[in-house]
């Protein structure tokens, strides 16, 4: 199973996707995007945020690494360090509310990418049940309304997971889960991982047995 490393400012190299390094949510509403001269950039945009949030709230993510290699990661963290939450009309309004800020595979984990991504979620759940929140918030799209955004969740996979819309928005909706209920979950995201890594080319993982014969994804950081 893969290493689900904490989000430190040093990782932030190791984010996957095509929206990756990026600032979308980490900046005011009218920055974020850049052409590929702006990495460097965003890469040091990104590592401040994180370790912003880190010294006040804590780690804001894991990122997954097969064999060393990233293969995707999630990142959640308070409202009040989201500054591109302005620019949706569905925005909670307490600053407080934890935030489902994005989930990412990479190209090579899309065997089975829905399994991994469950298990990042999963993995987001437990930690920030751990600081103490009862609930994660996400604002998602309606792709059929607005189409594909690179940097916004779509809502259908979220409603599998068990997001719930919490404030409706005939494109972008802000969902809620109940943290104890996604934590739950562990079994069916561990069967969608293993089919999920079993097509990674050269990945290795060991899994990890538990008593009840289940496997699970490894921790290698603790917040």
């Amino acid at each position: 199973m893969p290493d689900l490393r904490l989000l430190t400012p040093d990782r932030v190299g190791d984010l996957v996707g095509s929206c990756a390094p990026c600032t979308f949510w980490q900046t005011v509403p009218h920055n974020g995007h850049g052409g590929p001269r702006d990495a460097q950039a965003h890469l040091d945009a990104l590592a401040a945020w994180v370790e912003e949030v880190t010294a006040d709230w804590g780690p804001p993510g894991r990122i997954a690494y097969v064999d060393d290699r990233p293969i995707g990661h999630v990142v959640f963290t308070p409202a009040r360090f989201v500054p591109r939450l302005a620019a949706f009309p569905t925005a909670p309004g307490d600053p407080a509310t934890v935030m489902l800020v994005t989930a990412v595979t990479s190209p090579e984990a899309n065997g089975d990418g829905r399994g991994l991504c469950k298990v990042l979620l999963q993995t987001a759940a437990k930690d920030a049940l751990k600081q103490h929140v009862r609930a994660l918030d996400v604002i998602a799209s309606r792709p059929a309304a607005v189409g594909p955004h690179a940097c916004v969740l779509e809502t259908e996979p979220l409603e599998k997971f068990g997001f719930r819309v919490e404030r409706d928005h005939p494109a972008y909706p802000r969902l809620r889960i109940d943290l104890r209920t996604a934590v739950t979950l562990r079994d069916e995201a561990a069967a969608y991982l293993a089919r999920a890594l079993a097509r990674i080319p050269g990945a290795h993982p060991a899994p990890e047995v538990h008593p009840r014969g289940s496997g699970s994804a490894r921790s290698a950081d603790q917040p």
